[in-house]
């Protein structure tokens, strides 16, 4: 899971440095959530990752990253704001170029941090044993860059909301470690929502792209309550 390196070697010794006088109270990793890494880097630390990373992503070609459909751009939410889309269930770890990913990342959401968005996060049938850690989490906020943070943390911040279809007691463990650990604000924008029927209340359903297992997985987790999927076309309505 490594990214690219920072070139700073005496941020890399004060990393090492740091892990040493905390490896005693390393709360993240003791509960099983991992290593949270080194230590915050300065705005002008986070502003040459992000430079290089974002640059280094609009070389090259990532269209096999794009192709599996982790991360993918949907239509715009009840109030207009665009959409990303996350898939938990194609994060297959072990099949993953982290590092190839997170390039992919940076690029896909430079757009959408200029002005407010919102995520949508399907964990239907996802596995957090196939996803990364807390601080591989981190460092992907800091990669993002400070402009993507501080558009986070204005009061009315340009990120709208995470909603998250289908959580699991887990999943909610992990977040409230995100929360703690990592960043409050940001991981207090989550809304979790049990039923594809709640989330249409926030993104029409014609503004998302949903792969069909989502589908059945509300329907074995749900029972179908008060909606009917139609397996063709996918149209969701109300039960007569």
């Amino acid at each position: 899971m490594s990214l690219i390196t920072d070139p700073d070697q005496r941020r890399k010794e004060q990393w090492k440095k740091t892990a040493q006088a905390q490896s005693g109270w390393n709360w993240a990793k003791m509960l099983g959530f991992g290593d949270l890494g080194g230590p915050p880097l300065s705005a002008a630390e986070e502003y040459s990752l992000h430079s290089r990373y974002l640059a280094k992503a609009n070389s090259i070609n990532l269209s096999e990253i794009a192709e599996m459909k982790i991360v993918y751009r949907g239509g715009v939410d009840s109030e207009g704001r665009p959409v990303m889309v996350v898939v938990g269930a194609h994060f297959l770890l072990r099949c993953l170029d982290l590092e190839r990913f997170v390039l992919y990342v940076v690029k896909e959401f430079e757009p959408l941090i200029q002005k407010p968005y919102t995520i949508v996060y399907f964990h239907s049938a996802a596995s957090l044993q196939m996803q990364p850690d807390l601080g591989w989490m981190k460092r992907l906020q800091q990669i993002l860059g400070r402009r993507h943070q501080r558009n986070l943390h204005v009061c009315d911040g340009n990120l709208h909301a995470i909603y998250i279809l289908h959580p699991t007691f887990g999943l909610k463990a992990a977040i409230f470690a995100l929360q703690l650990f990592v960043d409050n604000v940001v991981w207090k924008k989550v809304v979790y929502v049990d039923r594809l029927l709640q989330l249409f209340k926030y993104v029409p359903r014609e503004q998302l792209t949903i792969p069909d297992f989502v589908f059945q997985h509300d329907l074995e987790v749900n029972g179908g309550k008060g909606l009917i999927v139609d397996p063709r076309t996918k149209y969701v309505y109300h039960r007569p």
